[in-house]
């Protein structure tokens, strides 16, 4: 008894002991920058030198910024193409799946948008959809009249749109494809079988038999669209349209960018970046009810 006693005690040990160097980490590069963050939020700082406290002065200025609205309303359009980007992947997924002739070669040029990444993308983009660019050239190539004052990126009322396209729908098609291929590879061969000898469509097969059997991935996808467009537009905003023309795509993240680096209103940014994390943990939370309410429903 006494030597299961010590046992179990040694085994306490070694667990704290192995989770100190992870716990320790944790503390250093997640909660403190955030709890910092969060004060720095009331402060007025430069980013360097004494941070002189402010009180709620950001929060009042960030509540009277038209960027910050902006970049609300810029973040609400992108989220309206989240389902958008969830069901082409999905809907492809489901075609390849079939055997389609030829789809490990479709698969492939489909991934290559993830591999390239969002820098390379964005300033391709930003080349092709220029004024000048080859989209122009081909347009005039093809007798269109005026292309040259054809600009995409440069109306206030198109460019959030193509940016969505590009980002959420685009970017994403080949992680989709890959990951909704790799879901839908656990489902029972049969279930299509019964229902073909049923007479079910192939529509009636993808929305009663793949779409639920693989309705934990399409989640998980979807909350991590979301924090996509919210917190790692960045990079892609920065190359394809600089936030522009005027404040048409400009976001949360790149706010806090511009205001923090550029301005060196750091204070002011950290105001900007308290709300990106309360919309993270709203996410977030979500994530978990809906988690659990799947698991208490089966």
């Amino acid at each position: 008894m006494y030597t299961r006693k010590m046992m179990k005690q040694q085994e306490q040990s070694d667990a704290y002991i192995l989770l100190f160097p992870l716990l320790l980490l944790m503390l250093v590069f997640i909660v403190y920058p955030v709890l910092a963050n969060f004060f720095y939020s009331f402060t007025s700082w430069k980013g360097f030198g004494t941070a002189v406290w402010a009180g709620f002065k950001n929060y009042e200025h960030l509540f009277n910024d038209d960027k910050f609205w902006s970049s609300l309303k810029n973040l609400g359009v992108l989220v309206l193409y989240i389902p958008v980007g969830t069901f082409v992947p999905l809907l492809i997924a489901a075609i390849l799946r079939e055997g389609l002739k030829g789809w490990t070669f479709f698969r492939s040029v489909i991934y290559l948008p993830t591999i390239l990444g969002y820098v390379i993308l964005g300033t391709l983009f930003s080349i092709i959809l220029s004024q000048s660019g080859p989209l122009i050239e081909m347009l005039e190539l093809l007798g269109v009249e005026d292309a040259r004052s054809i600009n995409i990126l440069g109306h206030s009322n198109t460019a959030i749109h193509i940016v969505a396209l590009l980002f959420v729908v685009f970017s994403k098609m080949g992680f989709g494809c890959i990951y909704f291929l790799a879901a839908m590879s656990s489902i029972d061969s049969g279930l299509y079988d019964a229902a073909g000898i049923d007479g079910a469509s192939w529509w009636q097969k993808f929305f009663k038999i793949t779409v639920p059997s693989i309705s934990f991935s399409i989640q998980f996808f979807l909350v991590l669209s979301f924090i996509e467009v919210f917190a790692r537009m960045y990079s892609f905003i920065y190359t394809l349209t600089y936030g522009g023309p005027g404040f048409a795509t400009y976001t949360l993240e790149f706010g806090i960018y511009k205001i923090g680096f550029q301005a060196f209103k750091m204070g002011y940014a950290s105001s900007w970046a308290v709300i990106l994390f309360v919309f993270c943990s709203i996410i977030a939370a979500l994530q978990i009810y809906v988690l659990k309410k799947g698991e208490q429903l089966k």
